[in-house]
């Protein structure tokens, strides 16, 4: 694995960051803008991104490997999850910090960092198992995810009564036409992919400039001294991939099906997450800061994981 590569993609997102930050503090970017722009991404360039992850692959695996793999990342979860919705409950925090600390150990940013990182470690077979793996991710990200950044006082009743209109979406949409689309074989459908992949190619700088616009709102010193953001990522990025490959290792056959489940359960707080808090009024300075924390660590841990697998 190069780790010159890796260094080299988190610089990349820490300038785009840095390019919100700014915004911010020059008053280019302020809330009202970052809201709107929060909106365009998830109803317009997040789902075009999506659903061209699938019709822009010149080819695709069979079916029965799309389902191996899709199982394969399903059954990840299912321990991701487990983790994810009972640690921070030892943290004494409020259901709406509660389900915010559950959303960062749960996601991780695939997209952004995990498919070059893939890349890097395994060769391009990987950043197409990765894209499969993307699937149930994006799923769970607009239901359970956006569930766990709305979260709020009162029963799981109520609060699933109160997330419930949040979970039909565009995103959750072109994730289930993914899925389909990725069953029947649609790949490389040339105009059209190429234009959905045009406009979702939006997505990711617009993401990090909204992170950097959040980040410039939060105090330095309480951006890098608050002592739950380091539990939490020491479970994102090293506790929650160990104990996939623990429980992986003498189920997944592949070794590189193996790699990409572990891989891609390490990786830093998902961008996702800032662009939800932002729509759908969660914690949105407790997701920054993690989403800053754990990418920084994540240049550190990466490697270490590649080494364990």
């Amino acid at each position: 694995m190069s780790f010159q590569a890796i260094a080299s993609q988190m610089l990349i997102l820490f300038l785009a960051m840095g390019s919100g930050f700014l915004a911010r503090k020059t008053h280019i970017m302020n809330d009202k803008f970052d809201g709107m722009l929060s909106h365009l991404i998830l109803t317009i360039t997040l789902p075009c991104m999506i659903v061209s992850s699938v019709i822009t692959r010149d080819t695709l695996p069979d079916p029965l490997t799309i389902l191996t793999i899709f199982g394969a990342a399903c059954a990840s979860y299912v321990v991701i999850m487990a983790i994810a919705l009972i640690v921070p409950y030892f943290f004494h925090l409020k259901p709406s910090k509660r389900g915010t600390y559950s959303f960062m150990m749960a996601f991780g940013n695939v997209g952004f960092i995990g498919f070059p990182v893939l890349g890097s470690i395994f060769g391009s077979q990987a950043i197409l198992y990765g894209a499969i793996f993307n699937i149930p991710f994006n799923i769970l990200v607009f239901t359970i995810g956006v569930m766990m950044l709305s979260e709020s006082e009162g029963s799981v009743l109520d609060q699933l009564k109160a997330s419930a209109k949040n979970l039909l979406s565009p995103c959750l949409i072109s994730c289930f036409a993914a899925m389909i689309l990725a069953l029947l074989g649609v790949s490389h459908t040339g105009i059209v992919g190429d234009a959905l992949a045009e406009i979702g190619g939006f997505t990711t700088p617009a993401a990090l400039l909204i992170i950097g616009s959040s980040l410039a709102k939060v105090p330095v010193l309480t951006m890098i001294t608050h002592f739950r953001t380091y539990i939490m990522a020491a479970f994102r990025l090293l506790i929650i991939p160990f104990c996939v490959w623990l429980v992986f290792r003498g189920i997944i056959s592949d070794p590189l099906l193996l790699g990409v489940v572990v891989i891609t359960s390490g990786m830093p707080v998902a961008t996702n997450g800032t662009l939800l808090c932002l729509r759908y009024g969660g914690d949105l300075p407790t997701i920054t800061r993690g989403t800053f924390v754990t990418t920084v660590l994540s240049i550190v841990t990466i490697p270490l994981l590649a080494t364990m697998i």
